[in-house]
C-alpha cells in the first residue's frame, strides 16, 4: 500500500529550492542495485538538471517570488512486495496525471526498509506561465489519483482517508522516512507486547517491562501512554484502528476467555503469534516432562542394581573359591554403579542445558524479580537533512495534523 504525503517547505526561495532539490538526488538514496541505475527522472524537464530548468521557467515568465516550488512523497509499506524501479514508474505515471503542465523532479529512495518517491514541482508551469494553485482538498485528490493507480497495478491501498482524525502530520512522516519517528517505536513496542499478552494486566506488565506506563481507565475513551523519552501519546494518535481502547479491550478479552465469538479486531496477526507462542511453550513442557521421566526410570534402574550388590553378605565359612567370585562380581558392580552414574550425571547436565535453553526460548515470568530490566527485555522482546537549518522539525503531541499551505 502506498500514501501520499504533502511536506510543507517553509522557505520559499531559490537557494532553498536547490537543497530540497540536492536532497531528493543523493546517490546514495536513489541508486537501486537491483536494476543498476539511478532512479532519478523528470516529466516535462530532464531531471539531472530539474534545478536549472525550473529557474529558467521562472525568468521567462517573470516570477521569481511567492512560493517557488511544492514537495510531495508517496511512500510504500515495507509489507508490499514492489522494487525500486517499479516503485518508480508508478511514482512518473502519478506526477504525469497529478502535475500536467509543470515540471516536476521524480526520484525514488530505497535506502530504507520502505521505498519511497520524493516529487518536487515547479510552482510556475511551463507552458502556460501560471502558478500551481492548492487547497485544502488537493491532498485527497492527490491520494486518491495514488489508490488508483496502486490498484491498476495490483496493489494494496491504504483505508480512505478521513477529515484529520487519522492523519499522519508531515513532521511525523518525515520522521518516519528516517526511521526516528518515537510514536512508530511506540507502535512496534504495542505489537510485540500484545504478542505475549492474554489479558489486560499481563499487556500493561510487558509495557511496563518495555520502560512504559499507561494511563487506562473506564472514564477515559482513549489509552495514554507514557514514553520513556519522556513523552506521552493517545492511542489515537498512532494512526491505525487496531491501537483504539475497544479494539484492545476486545482483543484481549477474547484471548482470555476464547470460548465466546470472535469478533474481527485488527489484532488477527498478533493474536496467531501469541497462540504459535502458547503452541510451542507447550510442546517445550512436554519435552522436559518426558525427558526427566526418562531419567527418573535410569536412576531405578541403578538403585536396584546398587540394592542388590549391597545384599551380598561377606561370609567367612564360604569357601575361598566363591569368595573370590563374589569379591570380583562386588568389585565389578561398583564399577558398573560408577559408570552409570557419571552418566546419569551427564544427562542430568544435558537436561539442564536443554532446560535453559528453552527457557532462553520462552520468558519465565515467576522469575522476573530475580532479573534485571535489560535481562528481561532480551528475553521476552527479543538522516539525513536538507543544508538549511529549519528543514526538521522534532515532532510534538500537539502538533498540527491537518494539511494547510499559504500562497
Amino acid at each position: 500500500m502506498a500514501t501520499v504525503m504533502y511536506i510543507p517547505e517553509h522557505q520559499q526561495n531559490r537557494f532553498a529550492m536547490r537543497a530540497v532539490i540536492n536532497y531528493c538526488m543523493q546517490e546514495y538514496k536513489t541508486f537501486d542495485n537491483k536494476s543498476k541505475r539511478q532512479l532519478i527522472s523528470g516529466v516535462n524537464c530532464d531531471g539531472a538538471n530539474a534545478f536549472q530548468e525550473f529557474m529558467a521557467t521562472k525568468k521567462v515568465y517573470g516570477k521569481n517570488n511567492g512560493f517557488f516550488f511544492y514537495h510531495y512523497a508517496q511512500s510504500f509499506s515495507p509489507k508490499e512486495k514492489i522494487t525500486p524501479e517499479q516503485a518508480h514508474e508508478i511514482a512518473l505515471e502519478f506526477a504525469e496525471k497529478a502535475w500536467s503542465g509543470h515540471e516536476v523532479l521524480v526520484t525514488t529512495h530505497c535506502d530504507r526498509e520502505h521505498i519511497h518517491s520524493h516529487f518536487v514541482i515547479n510552482s510556475v508551469g511551463f507552458e502556460s506561465g501560471k502558478k500551481l494553485r492548492q487547497s485544502p482538498s488537493t491532498l485527497k485528490h492527490l491520494r486518491k489519483l495514488s489508490d488508483e493507480i496502486c490498484i491498476a497495478h495490483g496493489l494494496s491501498v491504504l483505508q480512505p482517508y478521513q477529515d484529520g482524525k487519522n492523519s499522519i502530520s508531515s513532521r511525523e512522516y518525515r520522521a518516519r522516512l528516517k526511521g526516528n519517528s518515537w510514536k512508530d517505536k511506540l507502535a512496534k513496542d504495542i505489537d510485540k507486547a500484545m504478542e505475549f499478552s492474554s489479558s489486560k494486566d499481563e499487556f500493561i506488565r510487558s509495557m511496563s517491562i518495555l520502560g512504559y506506563h499507561m494511563t487506562w481507565t473506564d472514564k477515559r475513551k482513549y489509552l495514554t501512554f507514557h514514553c520513556p523519552n519522556g513523552k506521552s501519546c493517545r492511542n489515537i494518535k498512532l494512526h491505525d484502528e487496531k491501537y483504539l481502547k475497544d479494539n484492545i479491550e476486545r482483543e484481549l478479552f477474547q484471548r482470555e476467555f476464547p470460548g465466546g465469538e470472535k469478533l474481527p479486531t485488527g489484532w488477527e496477526d498478533s493474536c496467531e503469534l501469541y497462540e504459535q507462542h502458547l503452541r510451542e511453550r507447550a510442546l517445550s513442557k512436554a519435552g522436559m516432562q518426558r525427558t526427566a521421566d526418562s531419567y527418573s526410570d535410569i536412576g531405578s534402574g541403578v538403585s536396584s542394581l546398587v540394592g542388590a550388590i549391597s545384599k551380598i553378605v561377606d561370609n567367612d565359612s564360604e569357601d575361598p573359591d566363591e569368595r573370590r567370585k563374589r569379591i570380583e562380581a562386588d568389585e565389578n558392580g561398583t564399577a558398573l554403579g560408577t559408570i552409570l552414574g557419571l552418566g546419569i550425571g551427564m544427562a542430568t547436565n544435558a537436561a539442564n542445558d536443554s532446560q535453559k535453553d528453552s527457557h532462553e526460548d520462552e520468558p519465565d515470568y515467576e522469575q522476573e524479580e530475580y532479573k534485571t530490566r535489560e535481562e528481561i527485555l532480551h528475553e521476552i522482546f527479543g538522516a539525513d537533512d536538507y543544508d538549511y537549518d529549519d528543514y526538521y522539525d522534532s515532532e510534538d503531541e500537539d502538533e498540527d495534523e491537518g494539511f494547510s499551505i499559504s500562497m
